[in-house]
């Protein structure tokens, strides 16, 4: 009996061609972007109501033809007519940060709630095809999100389900998820087949991860130039083809290898120090729901600072406070909404030492805007 659920989705909800959506399409609502853009909240917000609406006008429909809404709903479906689907499942989306994205989460979170009484929560990554090495990066912070997402759940409980999105969410997933000991769900949909791959054990010795630290930080942290490795270094990176990845002369961390190694197992060797005041310590444990988002816009505020990725209006959210850079102890950040609440924070990043000093947390953006302020000149983190 699965309790947890773990998908990754897709939009097939709204352009295949053979479910309820595509054969009213007539009356759905005009989508006027590109389903791969990034999404703007502004942009979709009426786009995202409108297909509510139209989901609440097809119910009898829904009930009818449950195989025919989409295939996140019918792997759903699937499982509870098996009998392996709890009487109130969690179930986790991981959906890519696109206009296509934030509308299946919408629909999906709608149907999931009303037709299975599931508690809905959503990931979304950033999947960047432009070029090898950003594909890279962006699989290996997708994967370490599969992780958390998964080890919301016991291996006994908890499905993966790789249908929609990328392939290369769906193929790296299911090597992840096996490595992690969950079972994959997969669904024939045409004739409504349900598999069950059982994990396949995968292992990777500490004592070698211990031996060649030097070398596999070198790696995560960019692509070294494979003339400054000795010789030692090279012969051993061509024996382990699954964790480096050659390009042009330079050598970095395959995806899988910067998944592996910023896990919290090797925290202590490869990741950033989170360090957080009593105040977020105590906020998360009250928002426990917000949890997984919570630690998700931690992450995500690291790597826009490690890799330059943000607006300075996002990252240093005190330039639209007009405070003077010399009276504050603590940066605000303009994180993520996730359609149920927004994520601020008053935060310091040391770099040098690779640590997030995490001093005062929101999820309301009124009362942020009311205390920024005065948190962010707070003179020292309250552990």
């Amino acid at each position: 009996m699965y309790h947890t659920v773990v998908m990754t989705c897709g939009v097939s909800i709204f352009v295949s061609n053979n479910n309820i959506f595509s054969q009213k399409s007539n009356n759905t609502p005009d989508i006027n972007v590109s389903l791969q853009e990034k999404a703007e909240k502004e942009q979709i917000d009426s786009i995202k109501e409108k297909y509510l609406q139209f989901a609440r006008t097809v119910d009898s429909e829904i009930l009818e033809k449950p195989t025919e809404v989409s295939a996140e709903y019918s792997m759903l479906y699937a499982l509870r007519e098996k009998g392996k689907l709890g009487k109130h499942p969690k179930v986790i989306l991981l959906l890519t940060n696109t206009v296509g994205g934030e509308i299946s989460k919408e629909l999906l979170c709608y149907l999931f709630e009303k037709y299975f009484q599931s508690h809905v929560e959503a990931l979304f990554v950033d999947i960047d095809v432009s070029n090898p090495a950003k594909l890279n990066t962006t699989i290996g912070d997708y994967l370490l999100k599969l992780s958390i997402a998964l080890e919301q759940g016991e291996p006994n409980s908890t499905c993966f389900a790789p249908i929609g999105g990328y392939k290369v969410m769906t193929s790296f997933g299911s090597i992840v998820g096996s490595f992690l000991n969950y079972p994959t769900a997969y669904l024939h949909e045409t004739n409504q087949v349900l598999h069950e791959i059982p994990p396949i054990p995968l292992d990777i010795k500490d004592e070698f991860v211990h031996q060649n630290v030097e070398l596999l930080r070198k790696c995560q942290r960019n692509y070294q130039p494979l003339s400054e490795l000795t010789k030692a270094e090279r012969i051993f990176i061509k024996q382990f083809p699954s964790l480096f990845h050659l390009e042009d002369e330079f050598v970095g961390l395959t995806a899988f290898g910067l998944y592996l190694f910023e896990r919290s197992k090797y925290e202590h060797l490869f990741g950033t120090k989170y360090v957080a005041s009593k105040q977020v310590r105590n906020f998360t444990k009250q928002n426990r729901r917000q949890s997984i988002f919570i630690y998700q816009q931690m992450r995500e505020l690291v790597k826009k600072l490690k890799h330059g990725e943000a607006r300075q209006e996002e990252i240093r959210h005190e330039l639209q406070f007009q405070l003077n850079p010399k009276k504050i102890n603590f940066h605000l950040y303009k994180g993520a909404d996730n359609g149920i609440t927004p994520f601020r924070l008053a935060y310091r990043y040391e770099e040098e030492e690779d640590v997030l000093y995490a001093n005062y947390l929101w999820l309301d953006h009124n009362l942020y805007e009311r205390e920024a302020e005065s948190t962010s000149k707070s003179p020292v983190l309250k552990i």
